[in-house]
């Protein structure tokens, strides 16, 4: 995975190159990833689906993050981005099930780790309860369910926890569901723009 190939861009987005997923994260260059947000509204409650990564990740283990993600490679369109879904979480949808949010520019900068994403962001509205995805062990722990004004709460340091409900990736146990705690830092650092543009969107989508 670290070898795999990227294009780099400038700060304005113009593509100057190709380097590994090594030299990209380590040197802080620009590149492109694709994500997809859930949302979904059942029974009155609007919720928003964040994926717990597994905990055998590189970056960020057992942390909450976009329900869907992936880096586009170097040939890639973001288009093709929209495997990510499937190979995450077992469900099959084109790009034009999606909502898309434009290109939104995240940078994630902590010692030994420069992550300068140009994100294109997408919404998809989740029609079927959570126990009905196919998570993907090796890279999905489960997927947590946050009603979206306690979201927005935690994540604007109104509240200092919440209870959620999570859906668990586990063999043994099927469409096992369990209510856990979460906290500001168990959600993964992006910034508060990005964050911030996150919710405008799901609270679009679902009022």
């Amino acid at each position: 995975m670290e070898t795999e190939q990227l294009a780099i861009f400038s700060e304005t987005m113009e593509r100057i190159g190709v380097r590994t997923r090594a030299e990209v994260h380590s040197q802080g260059y620009w590149h492109e990833t694709f994500q997809c947000w859930f949302v979904q509204k059942q029974a009155g409650r609007r919720s928003i689906l964040f994926q717990q990564r597994a905990a055998q990740k590189k970056d960020f283990p057992n942390q909450l993050d976009i329900t869907a993600a992936g880096h586009l490679l170097a040939h890639e369109s973001f288009r093709d981005g929209v495997r990510e879904i499937q190979e995450e979480l077992g469900l099959q949808l084109s790009i034009d099930d999606l909502v898309p949010a434009g290109i939104v520019p995240d940078p994630i900068l902590l010692p030994g780790f420069q992550d300068r994403e140009f994100c294109h962001l997408f919404f998809y509205l989740l029609p079927c309860p959570i126990t009905s995805l196919v998570l993907q062990r090796e890279e999905v722990a489960g997927i947590v369910c946050i009603e979206l004004n306690d979201c927005e709460r935690l994540l604007h340091h109104e509240i200092s926890d919440l209870s959620a409900q999570v859906y668990l990736s586990d063999a043994n146990h099927p469409c096992k569901v369990i209510t856990r705690n979460v906290q500001r830092q168990d959600l993964c650092p992006h910034n508060d723009a990005y964050y911030d543009t996150v919710l405008k969107y799901a609270h679009r989508l679902l009022d």
